[in-house]
């Protein structure tokens, strides 16, 4: 196949053809007449036959250069015309994503008026069940899967590791103090039926072995315990990832800087069972990997 010349120089050529003019063409294309002219005589050179010459004000078209307008008019018309129909294309893809409720309900719900206004052809089906192998997630085409590791080898590419801080409300603070840990309550998470060993590795990690990670409140999701520590109830070590806006604001309140990763992270897992959909869930992992990308800066 013999090789086309540059669209760049094709598109400014079909514009200064339209126009009658490369200052105009510049205008249009916003850039300057001699960047339209640059393109012209790259095309000339690449055909190895003059275009136009230049009149009064403007140009005029050469024979060769009245043909390849016409003939690049009817292109350029056509390529429009199928960009219009592609994106005013009403043909919609409903894709079903399982999703842990946390991450859910403090990390994505915040962004899904920017995924719809990125990808309005996409009606997301959000659930946020127990999901805990393949066999399970029949009727999903994607989940999200808070794990250690990914359920097997090639099913699930990471998205992003927990990043663990120690909160509470200001309130328990006196005097810009924070409370004496071993006098407050502390809030639990369990991860299906297992309370979650975060205290216990806080404890080991940080040489806290005074403090007795057993007692206090345990909730079914991160975000119970995010929003019991918000009430006041208790010191909470959650992932950062998730309480974000409530540091920015203040409304949680850091008790040092150290903190804890791990060993938890979420899995971004493809299970869509035909090309189309397929299609559109890796548009799905790709805009998460570029928000969770954006979100750690």
């Amino acid at each position: 196949m013999k090789r086309l010349p540059p669209l760049n120089a094709l598109r400014a050529f079909h514009v200064a053809a339209q126009q009658g003019s490369l200052t105009k063409a510049g205008a249009v294309l916003h850039v300057t007449q001699g960047a339209v002219s640059r393109q012209v005589k790259l095309l000339e050179d690449a055909l190895g036959r003059p275009l136009f010459f230049r009149v009064h004000q403007g140009i005029k078209l050469t024979e060769t250069g009245k043909i390849l307008a016409e003939g690049l008019h009817a292109t350029f018309g056509g390529l429009e015309q199928l960009i219009e129909h592609i994106t005013q294309d009403q043909r919609r893809q409903r894709i079903s994503i399982n999703i842990p409720p946390t991450f859910a309900t403090r990390w994505l719900a915040p962004r899904l008026s920017k995924f719809c206004s990125i990808y309005p052809f996409v009606d997301l089906h959000i659930t946020t069940n127990w999901v805990q192998s393949l066999r399970e997630s029949e009727s999903i085409d994607c989940l999200v899967v808070f794990d250690t590791a990914p359920w097997s080898a090639g099913e699930g590419e990471p998205l992003m590791s927990e990043r663990h801080v120690m909160v509470s409300h200001p309130n328990l603070w006196r005097q810009d103090v924070p409370p004496t840990l071993g006098q407050q309550t502390l809030l639990h998470i369990l991860n299906g039926s297992e309370r979650l060993p975060v205290w216990e590795r806080w404890i080991e990690q940080h040489n806290l072995a005074h403090i007795d990670p057993k007692p206090g409140l345990t909730f079914s999701t991160l975000d119970q315990a995010i929003h019991a520590a918000l009430s006041g109830a208790g010191v909470a070590i959650v992932d950062e990832h998730m309480i974000r806006p409530e540091l920015k604001s203040g409304a949680l309140r850091l008790f040092n800087e150290l903190h804890m990763d791990g060993p938890h992270g979420y899995w971004f897992v493809d299970v869509a069972k035909d090309g189309e959909h397929k299609a559109v869930v890796r548009l799905i992992r790709d805009w998460l990997r570029e928000e969770l990308a954006s979100d750690s800066h």
